[in-house]
């Protein structure tokens, strides 16, 4: 038996004993109620880097902003709006690595990348605001829609960190009609991202996996994958790529493909 599960089809073993087959039932059932599970790793301006995040279809129809940093509506998340057709759940990954955060005086955006730089922090005087004791009213806003607010604020460690900054500590409270953050940048998508997050894809439970990269290299990476973890450790799954002829039951191949941008 395969180290972490999976099949052996021979008697090829030495030592004397009882060797068994464990099937996990998750990897092999086919009840409709454990389907609808996919995986795709994504070139994104928003969401942590180098690490599996995963999203029920619940969550994307409420929190799309929070989570990928824009509407649902957006055209930045077309591919995303795809996949959840079908899914209900989905394992993202980021592909973008070596990004900056977004800051100015008072923050610091939750992720890198230039959806950071969209973010503005507005600071008002609270209406029971004293000279003696002066008290302010902080918003952050993405483009123009307000996604915290926090009132009375005498200094900054009495905020508490929203789903898009963390706050400066060290920073001196001050009215202020607009501050954005600045200096987000996205950073690149290297080869080496699709092994990382092929390398911890293994622990999860998938369906069907998506490769939207055209480099055949990197296509033919995840048909090998995805037919070691189909033949050697036992994980019924597919994966969809685009354009490539696997001549493999476990390899779909598809004549569009959303390109990494």
């Amino acid at each position: 038996m395969a180290l972490g599960g999976g099949t052996f089809l021979v008697q090829n073993k030495i030592l004397p004993g009882a060797y068994i087959n464990f099937i996990s039932v998750a990897y092999a059932s086919a009840t409709l109620s454990d389907r609808g599970v996919a995986t795709i790793p994504l070139s994104m301006e928003w969401g942590p880097e180098g690490r599996v995040f995963t999203v029920e279809l619940a969550e994307f129809l409420k929190e799309s902003q929070k989570i990928f940093g824009y509407a649902y509506t957006a055209d930045e998340l077309l591919p995303m709006r795809e996949i959840f057709k079908h899914a209900k759940k989905v394992h993202f990954f980021r592909l973008n690595m070596g990004g900056k955060k977004a800051a100015n005086t008072f923050a610091t955006a939750k992720y890198p990348g230039a959806r950071g730089n969209d973010l503005r922090i507005v600071i008002e005087a609270n209406e029971n605001s004293t000279e003696e004791k002066p008290l302010y009213d902080v918003g952050t806003y993405l483009g123009t829609v307000q996604v915290d607010y926090q009132e009375a604020i005498s200094v900054v460690a009495d905020l508490q960190a929203n789903d898009f900054v963390d706050w400066n500590k060290d920073a001196t409270l001050a009215l202020t009609a607009t501050m954005p953050l600045t200096g987000g940048e996205t950073g690149a998508v290297e080869d080496a991202a699709y092994q990382t997050y092929l390398d911890q894809m293994e622990s999860y439970t998938y369906n069907a996996m998506g490769c939207t990269s055209t480099n055949k290299v990197i296509k033919g990476l995840f048909s090998a994958y995805n037919q070691r973890m189909r033949d050697e450790v036992g994980k019924k799954c597919q994966v969809v790529v685009f354009n490539h002829l696997a001549d493999y039951e476990g390899v779909v191949s598809v004549k569009s493909c959303f390109t990494p941008t």
